[in-house]
């Protein structure tokens, strides 16, 4: 899973088993991450949720096309399409022991500053996430705990502590992030704003395979 991706679904273990709330609609957020060369990429990702199911697709950046992944919960697998030859790969869904384990890195330290201010209308508290030599801002609400439920659902993350540290408190704390930045020695390494936020009906097939794409295996890929 992408930094972008899981600056989304770090609160995703949010009381889930006593909340009631649903959300379907779509998400939109803008993103700033480093290659493995260190050159800044920018890309827009879209979400859309719908129960168990979730759409996602991120831009075209300088150095990498546009990818689309399905994630669905109900089958426990996650489908990564290609659109240039039409074709897709499956993996299953979920953490094993050891996905947990490398994820869970440096121990880490969040701090909450009690400073507040509004995003998209929601209201916001300040977070500093300190691990290792990095730091991570994040401006987080509690308003959106039906929004965290069914991305949650969605994506299989649903239990909490099966991610980093920091991960588990903010999700203890019910915090949905609207804003994140994270910095090494003061140079921002990735970022990610969520642009829009909107409830709406979606239709059941915008989550299945398109027409006419064939089912490729990783060692194809890899070949």
């Amino acid at each position: 899973m992408n930094r972008a991706l899981s600056f989304l679904v770090f609160a995703c273990g949010l009381a889930c088993g006593t909340l009631r709330a649903q959300f379907e609609g779509v998400i939109e957020s803008r993103n700033t991450t480093m290659d493995d060369t260190g050159a800044v990429q920018h890309y827009v990702m879209t979400m859309w949720i719908k129960g168990t199911m979730a759409r996602i697709t991120s831009s075209a950046t300088s150095t990498g096309p546009a990818s689309t992944m399905i994630y669905r919960s109900d089958l426990r697998v996650i489908r990564m399409l290609n659109d240039d030859n039409k074709t897709y790969f499956e993996i299953p869904q979920g953490k094993t022991k050891e996905d947990a384990t490398a994820e869970a890195g440096q121990p880490a330290a969040v701090k909450r500053t009690g400073k507040t201010k509004k995003i998209l209308g929601y209201r916001c508290e300040q977070f500093l996430i300190g691990q290792g030599e990095a730091e991570t801002e994040i401006w987080g609400t509690k308003d959106l705990p039906g929004l965290s439920r069914s991305l949650a659902r969605a994506l299989g993350e649903e239990r909490a502590g099966q991610g980093t540290a920091w991960n588990d408190e903010l999700t203890r704390l019910g915090v949905f992030p609207l804003l994140a930045t994270t910095r090494l020695e003061g140079k921002i390494m990735d970022s990610q704003e969520v642009l829009r936020i909107e409830k709406r009906p979606l239709p059941e097939d915008l989550f299945a395979l398109p027409a006419g794409y064939k089912k490729q295996s990783v060692g194809d890929i890899l070949r």
